[in-house]
């Protein structure tokens, strides 16, 4: 039993004596900087001591040509004493025997009233670094306390007192950060379906590339300077454009797009039809309420008959035979693409619609008809309408047509042939003689 509490005792006082040690240490430590390539970067060093103490001295390395050593100066904690003069001395080499790397050593007071630097850790030296322009993005090398630097070599210690104590060297490091992808721009292609480009400016030799939308990142190829998009109507969408090198990604190109989505287009409106009987030609006309259509389509009877330009307001059409009723339509395309309500009229060619035996063409049959036709046949007067001055629709034009109308109307004679001489109609025979000129208008 004594031999285990023999045992347990110096676990207890190895324990406390470990603690101890650990409180009493002084350390020396440079932190993990990175910066730049082209850039300036201040790397800040801090004294660590269980004690106050009245001076302090270090060899600090770091590799060229990735860094050059700029400037040195106090550290905000040792500029605070002496009532805010700092160190009464500071000095420091910058290109000592052993580097690339310096040598700093600091006295805070050389005459009475002696300062010190408080117990704990300070700030106490501010060593400022420019970073090869070619630096390559994602590399690290060492910040490194050495006791080797100067000619004599200058060791690293901790002034208490006026005795040396030997510090704890915290090595840092420092990593040339990845410069981030600039001009980041938001390009909208099509705005039908929001569709766009994505644009930026590479500033170094990237791995790879990342790309953030709505919290969704995609990777794309090193060299890639743009990317596809797609955007929602309306919605400010945000863009983050990371490069990565060596395992280093850069801070964020940033930008921003918006996509305001073409609307559907408005279908042509206000459709007129006017045709020319005798050619059985049908003018269609016509408003566009887009001036962006992609192409219009007339057709016929559900049977495209002409492809028309998006601008077009008028189109002829001829129709294939007389008495029959026909739809004619104009539909399209709008400015995306999608298709137009169409618009429609129905309409049909009549062949030449007269009164028989109305040879002076005014709606009614009387004695001035046969007139006509006298004057016609003997002193060779125009007619409106050859048909109509056929009375017994023989084809030809003779005086026994002035008769048959003086018959029909003094005599109870035959009335003149179909269409007859109350109604407008066709003529029932095939004949040479046509009806160009009756005014149809009579006809209603």
């Amino acid at each position: 039993m004594l031999t285990r509490s023999i045992i347990v005792t110096m676990i207890f006082l190895l324990g406390a004596f470990t603690g101890l040690q650990a409180q009493t240490n002084y350390a020396f430590t440079a932190p993990a900087a990175s910066g730049l390539p082209g850039s300036i970067v201040e790397v800040g060093i801090d004294m660590g001591a269980p004690s106050d103490s009245q001076g302090f001295q270090f060899g600090l390395s770091h590799v060229a040509p990735t860094l050059t050593l700029s400037s040195i100066e106090q550290g905000s904690d040792l500029l605070m004493t002496n009532n805010g003069d700092g160190a009464d001395f500071f000095t420091s080499q910058m290109a000592p025997l052993g580097g690339p790397g310096l040598i700093v050593g600091a006295i805070v007071s050389l005459a009475p009233p002696l300062e010190s630097i408080p117990a704990g850790t300070s700030d106490v030296a501010h060593v400022m670094y420019t970073v090869a322009s070619d630096a390559g993005p994602g590399s690290t090398t060492a910040l490194a306390f050495l006791n080797t630097l100067g000619d004599p070599p200058v060791n690293c210690v901790i002034s208490v007192n006026g005795v040396s104590q030997q510090p704890i060297l915290n090595h840092g490091s420092f990593t040339v950060e990845t410069p981030a992808p600039s001009g980041v721009t938001v390009t909208i292609d099509d705005a039908c379906n929001c569709s766009g480009t994505l644009n930026w400016t590479n500033e170094a030799a990237y791995d790879s590339i990342e790309i953030t939308q709505d919290g969704i990142t995609t990777s794309h190829a090193g060299t890639a300077t743009s990317a596809s998009i797609s955007l929602t109507d309306g919605v400010l969408t945000d863009f983050d454009v990371v490069g990565i090198s060596n395992g280093q990604s850069s801070a964020a190109g940033m930008g921003t797009g918006i996509c305001t989505q073409t609307p559907p287009s408005v279908g042509p409106s206000g459709l007129t039809c006017v045709i020319d009987h005798l050619t059985c030609t049908v003018t269609l006309s016509w408003f566009n309420n887009d001036p962006a259509y992609q192409a219009l389509t007339l057709l016929v009877d559900g049977v495209v008959t002409a492809n028309l330009p998006g601008d077009a307001t008028t189109v002829d059409v001829t129709l294939a035979e007389e008495l029959i009723e026909y739809t004619l339509e104009i539909t399209g395309s709008g400015a995306c693409g999608e298709t137009l309500d169409s618009i429609s009229c129905l309409t049909a060619c009549l062949p030449e619609r007269f009164k028989r035996g109305d040879v002076n063409v005014d709606g009614t049959l009387d004695i001035s008809d046969a007139i006509g036709t006298l004057n016609y046949l003997f002193q060779n007067l125009p007619l409106a309408c050859f048909d109509s001055v056929d009375a017994n629709d023989d084809g030809a034009l003779d005086i026994s047509d002035a008769v048959s109308i003086l018959n029909y109307i003094f005599a109870g004679g035959v009335p003149p042939a179909d269409p007859g001489p109350n109604v407008c109609g066709v003529d029932p025979t095939d004949d040479a003689l046509d009806c160009a000129g009756y005014n149809t208008d009579l006809c209603n």
